[in-house]
């Protein structure tokens, strides 16, 4: 129930924040100030948690307080849509009216938000918190994706056939039929769910100020909220303004913004069910550090939308940015909730979330409200850094460096945030696993193997740089991570469609060779790469589930077949094609449950049938290939390299052979 009550309260929520808000303070007549403060208020009155904590933690009864709120916060809508009935738009009065009855709707929120907060703490076990939470803001994530995007596109339906003049009340249509639908729903799902009794309060005699200083108090929880507030403060300088940014200074249409914002969740949705269980295997500290990091990656890249107009490659970059910015928010909303739940001590949730919760909300109520500040003050202001060659046929001048208006706020917030992922390093979050396992799980592993893997589809505009340059770079080690992921799911994907339709070898083959194919258009320089590509391609391929376990052979066989293929076509080189193929061959089984041993024989096989293709003798191409499948079975342990080892011996020859079967 309680998911489903997320689901309805997300979908409302998305109507009257993010882009729709923008778009209709714009309408308004609201500036870039008025905007922060629209997107400020939400958080601002979080502060009224300081009487809910004390309230719940009187009365012990979170359903009864929590409930009544929620419903008063919800049909607050309805009067917030009404406003361009009644007064007249755009018009400063009509902006100020918008602004005071977000705040009465924010008197309303925080009771529900701190109820709803310690409800969750004791009705989800611990063990399984990522887990929940990855699947709950995946149903909502889905939800307003939905309701986005149909809310948009009936924006764009009645701004075409109203008047100048009614143009805005498709937001008031929208924002008062959601209220009377989403926002009845939502409290009704809430009141069936079941509550635990609260844990008796110790007796400690402490007074009300005691009770909410206590958290501050606890070192480990006090560096988390220190985190929680910077961050806060850092991403809200820039978040709220991004469709500001497509609307006002990219000429983009509602619909249109609407829908690279569907996009982000798309990707959000997806990756939810990634860093959920990992947070619940590495811990939630670990994923918060690298999807905060990927997050203002993101951040920076928007500065290059203008460079200093738009350009050819706005639109392309836009779409990068939004699918890492869903990957991204994904973990850091996520892990944000989990890792204060683990981090407060038991019995005393309600203050130590509360206090988290204020912390937050004081950092996101801060940022869009200085955000709008220095949006209006660099607005007419530019910083430009030219470069220039005079030589006697002519002067040559090249930008170097062009910031204008939003793209100052980008930088600031890129820079504030990379000292406000310092501040994690303090906590400690028992069961943490360092960072480099995490990323180890989504690039299972780049090991010996790794060197450039930068060069895998999505990275644009750092594909020329190596991987070990790359991954000490804030947030770029896990935007790697993700698109190495990405390309083994597509050759998986292609692999498990093709069994399914049970077609042969050659089929399977070419399936993967059009996912290697279009990976690799998406690279400009493929020539030193062909080693990674040829490894995550086959590593997906393998990958193709239980229900096909017995067809391994066909997708081992195909999968080397394809991706040696599509990598000689390209002039890239064979030998490193080959064994970057075998070690995704062992690295695939070993993660997929498969026999190892029988999927290393098969892709010997695959190698000396293609060996003639790429013009050289079969055992020269077994060898090459029987090099990676040794690495990776190494890498995997000392059982699974015994056996590929045995398995491979009749198969192998040479010197090469020799050294591989050694160990070295």
């Amino acid at each position: 129930m309680m998911v489903l009550e997320g689901v309805a309260s997300g979908a409302l929520f998305s109507l009257g924040s993010g882009g729709f808000m923008a778009a209709y303070a714009i309408a308004l007549g609201a500036d870039n100030l008025q905007v922060g403060v629209l997107a400020a208020l939400p958080f601002v009155t979080q502060m009224l948690q300081l009487p809910a904590i004390l309230a719940i933690e009187r009365f012990r009864v979170r359903k009864a307080l929590g409930i009544p709120a929620l419903i008063a916060s919800n049909l607050m809508w309805i009067p917030i849509g009404a406003v361009p009935f009644l007064l007249d738009t755009p018009g400063a009065f009509a902006v100020v009216a918008v602004i005071g009855l977000l705040a009465v709707r924010g008197l309303c929120a925080p009771m529900w938000v701190t109820a709803w907060t310690s409800w969750m703490r004791d009705l989800v076990p611990h063990n399984i918190l990522g887990n929940y939470y990855g699947r709950r803001l995946a149903a909502i994530t889905g939800a307003t994706a939905v309701v986005g995007l149909s809310a948009s596109f009936f924006v764009g339906w009645w701004e075409g056939a109203s008047s100048d003049g009614n143009a805005i009340l498709a937001y008031s249509f929208l924002l008062i039929a959601g209220s009377l639908t989403l926002g009845v729903a939502s409290p009704w799902l809430a009141s069936s769910a079941k509550e635990p009794l609260m844990p008796a309060a110790p007796e400690s005699g402490q007074s009300a100020v005691a009770t909410l200083v206590e958290p501050l108090r606890d070192k480990n929880f006090s560096h988390l909220v220190r985190f929680l507030f910077v961050w806060s403060l850092t991403s809200n300088l820039a978040i709220p303004f991004f469709a500001v940014y497509m609307l006002s200074e990219l000429g983009l249409s509602l619909p249109v913004v609407i829908g690279f914002t569907v996009l982000s969740q798309i990707s959000n949705v997806l990756f939810v069910r990634v860093w959920g269980p990992m947070a619940d295997r590495v811990g939630s500290k670990t994923v918060l550090a690298l999807s905060a990091s990927l997050y203002l990656l993101v951040i920076l890249g928007w500065v290059f939308a203008t460079y200093p107009e738009r350009h050819v490659l706005t639109v392309p970059l836009l779409v990068a940015l939004h699918i890492f910015a869903g990957v991204g928010a994904a973990g850091v909303t996520l892990t944000i909730s989990t890792i204060t739940l683990r981090v407060a001590p038991e019995g005393k949730a309600t203050p130590f979330l509360g206090v988290a919760s204020i912390a937050t909300n004081v950092g996101a109520g801060i940022g869009p409200i200085a955000g709008g500040m220095l949006a209006d003050y660099f607005s007419v202001r530019a910083l430009i850094v030219d470069f220039g060659w005079i030589s006697p046929s002519g002067v040559l001048e090249l930008q170097a460096v062009s910031l204008s208006g939003f793209d100052f706020l980008f930088v600031i917030a890129f820079v504030v945030g990379l000292l406000s992922l310092n501040l994690l390093v303090a906590l400690h979050e028992e069961g943490e696993l360092p960072r480099d396992m995490a990323l180890s799980e989504l690039t299972s592993g780049l090991g010996p193997m790794a060197r450039a893997v930068s060069s895998v589809p999505g990275l644009g505009a750092v594909s020329a740089f190596s991987y070990g340059y790359l991954k000490r770079v804030p947030g770029a080690d896990v935007a790697i991570g993700v698109a190495a992921y990405q390309l083994a799911a597509s050759s998986q994907a292609a692999v498990t469609s093709a069994i399914r339709g049970r077609l042969l070898v050659r089929e399977v083959a070419q399936a993967v060779r059009g996912a290697v194919d279009e990976a690799i258009d998406e690279i400009e320089d493929s020539a030193g790469h062909g080693l990674e590509l040829a490894r995550h391609s086959t590593r997906g391929a393998v990958q193709v589930g239980d229900e096909f376990a017995d067809q391994i052979g066909r997708a081992v066989h195909g999968a080397v077949l394809g991706a040696v293929r599509a990598l000689n076509e390209r002039q890239i080189e064979p030998l490193e094609a080959l064994r970057g193929a075998g070690y995704g061959v062992v690295q695939g089984a070993v993660e997929a449950g498969q026999d190892p041993a029988e999927a290393a024989i098969e892709a010997a096989a695959a190698a000396q049938v293609v060996a003639d293709e790429l013009g050289m003798a079969q055992d020269e191409a077994a060898n090459a290939l029987a090099k990676g499948l040794l690495e990776a079975s190494m890498a995997s342990g000392e059982e699974v390299h015994s056996t590929v080892r045995r398995a491979l011996l009749p198969e192998l020859t040479g010197s090469d052979a020799s050294e591989c079967s050694d160990g070295n």
